[in-house]
């Protein structure tokens, strides 16, 4: 049943009081006006009860603003919405368009710095992220006494001679709910062996973010990325305010996972003084035998002010150096792979303090 202003509801029960769904719960297509996103396509989401976030079939499928009950959830950089006409390739250009926002999907052949490999250069982070969506579907549909929001469509990496990668994702969430599933799905549509490297940005920024601000993370083990990174090893879960000239720290965590697989971990204001209660927080979930590391992004700069939480199949630091290394992985032509996440609100310090609690202890056998 669907969950909506404090008690639940069937299907026949809500639908004698509204005679369409959208006086509750839509998702409603708009083209953004002015500025560097001007023409892009977006998807507004409102789930019923609070949670409400942007969708962009202009860039990935991504998903840009989220809040829940008007309480913003995700970072925003200062470029704000850029549409994919703007992206620059080349070296770390693609930080012109980076919006950041609840996700930025990063791949399908290189994830982290710029870097040549096999006779090719790529760019930071690589070009799916820029890549518009097709075959986009947008809708709803009963399922039992559940109703179901959801968004699909296609992305292309393709070259003539070269890869032929598509990106199949599907979006739902429920009405009533605090949490969105994706599904994500990688063809090799080609005929080459082809590197495959995913890593999902989930970016979270004020006021979920602050100094009061937490990593919930059951972790085996964390590792630096460097010796600047090494020297906030030990706080690296605790947050800071904002500090002009702050250095990124980026910190390589081993999850473990539940007996069904799934790693969870979460970023959580238990301070945070809200109408509807004290405390919030953002976890992400994911399956731990197909994205096998999670990469803290921690960037408490003054503006650029974000903790990055990212499951990954890679340590993002370059389709070369994952060569050299041996943890580079292929995906072989006629093969699918799958990654699936889910983000999701907790509310109060009582369903904080119960997602710690219920965290596995160590990694199943």
């Amino acid at each position: 049943m669907a969950h909506l202003y404090g008690r639940e509801w069937t299907r026949a029960n809500l639908l004698r009081h509204v005679g369409d769904l959208a006086q509750v719960a839509r998702i409603q297509p708009v083209r953004l006006a002015g500025g560097r996103g001007d023409g892009m396509a977006a998807l507004e989401v409102d789930a019923g009860d609070g949670l409400r976030f942007t969708v962009l079939p202009s860039r990935c499928l991504d998903i840009a603003h989220c809040a829940y009950r008007g309480v913003p959830l995700a970072w925003i950089s200062r470029n704000g919405l850029v549409a994919p006409a703007y992206y620059e390739p080349e070296g770390d250009q693609w930080l012109r368009s980076f919006f950041g926002g609840l996700l930025t999907t990063c791949g399908l052949r290189n994830a982290g710095p710029a870097c040549d490999y096999a006779g090719e250069r790529h760019g930071l982070h690589g070009r799916i992220g820029n890549t518009p969506a097709e075959d986009v579907s947008a809708g709803g549909e009963w399922l039992d006494d559940e109703y179901e929001l959801h968004i699909s469509g296609v992305m292309r990496e393709t070259h003539v001679f070269n890869e032929d990668l598509r990106l199949i994702r599907r979006m739902t969430t429920r009405l009533g709910g605090r949490s969105i599933q994706i599904h994500n799905r990688v063809e090799n549509r080609g005929d080459q062996r082809v590197p495959l490297m995913i890593l999902f940005h989930i970016n979270a920024g004020f006021p979920l973010l602050a100094a009061e601000s937490r990593l919930i993370a059951p972790d085996r083990a964390v590792a630096a990325r460097d010796a600047g990174a090494t020297e906030g090893l030990a706080d690296h879960a605790r947050m800071a305010p904002p500090q002009a000239g702050f250095a990124e720290q980026v910190y390589f965590h081993d999850v473990r996972a539940d007996a069904a697989g799934w790693a969870r971990i979460a970023v959580v204001n238990e301070a945070l003084e809200l109408p509807f209660g004290r405390g919030l927080g953002l976890s992400v979930s994911w399956r731990r035998d197909q994205l096998w590391n999670l990469i803290e992004w921690k960037q408490l700069g003054t503006g650029d002010y974000v903790l990055g939480t990212e499951p990954a199949n890679n340590r993002a630091e370059g389709v070369a150096a994952a060569a050299q290394d041996g943890t580079l992985e292929f995906i072989e032509p006629g093969e699918a792979r799958a990654f699936d996440l889910e983000l999701a609100v907790l509310v109060g310090q009582e369903e904080i303090a119960t997602f710690e609690a219920a965290l596995p202890e160590s990694l199943p056998a």
